[in-house]
């Protein structure tokens, strides 16, 4: 190459990088507002994704509590049918009692002897089962806190997790954006 022809083409050059030089001057603004929009975008996608994830939560909270709720109706509503049997059970048994209270003495005393340890095994009875609903009472709230706990927990990590690829996506986008500015 001439000397002549290097020095049209460190002119050219130069020219170029003038025009380029020009032009991200005057695109500066513009792209400034652009990078605040993204910004603005990217509030607004996060704040609709950590909205969306307590729904979310929430959602499969009173799911598990609806599941825990109706799992206590059915156990109550089975014991309700073991009581009314029960019951249907002691009222025969009292009914046979009292016809033999009428036709023997002696087994008015012995029928009252076991009725009175029937009301005190049902009184143990109902103890035992005023303490099993405490206890279970208690387990429920305990599985509630964890099963809470871990929720926030998952929360966290998705929450991480989805800024971290937001993150991801920006800068793999911000680098293409400064690709296609060179």
């Amino acid at each position: 190459m001439a000397d002549e022809e290097i020095q049209r083409a460190i002119e050219f050059i130069v020219q170029q990088q003038a025009k380029y030089a020009a032009r991200l001057e005057k695109d500066a603004p513009r792209l400034a507002m652009l990078e605040e929009s993204f910004k603005m975008l990217v509030e607004l996608a996060r704040g609709a994704d950590e909205r969306l994830d307590q729904n979310g939560a929430r959602l499969d909270q009173n799911a598990a509590r609806l599941e825990r709720d109706e799992s206590g109706l059915a156990r109550l509503e089975e014991s309700f049918t073991i009581l009314v049997e029960l019951a249907r059970a002691t009222d025969e048994r009292l009914d046979q009692n009292a016809a033999r209270l009428d036709q023997d003495a002696a087994r008015l005393e012995r029928d009252e002897s076991r009725l009175a340890r029937l009301e005190e095994s049902f009184a143990i009875l109902v103890e035992l089962a005023r303490a099993t609903d405490e206890r279970l009472d208690t387990l429920g709230e305990t599985t509630a806190t964890l099963s809470h706990t871990i929720n926030e927990l998952l929360q966290r990590t998705i929450t991480d997790q989805s800024r971290l690829a937001r993150l991801e996506e920006s800068f793999t986008l911000l680098v293409e954006l400064a690709h296609k500015h060179e």
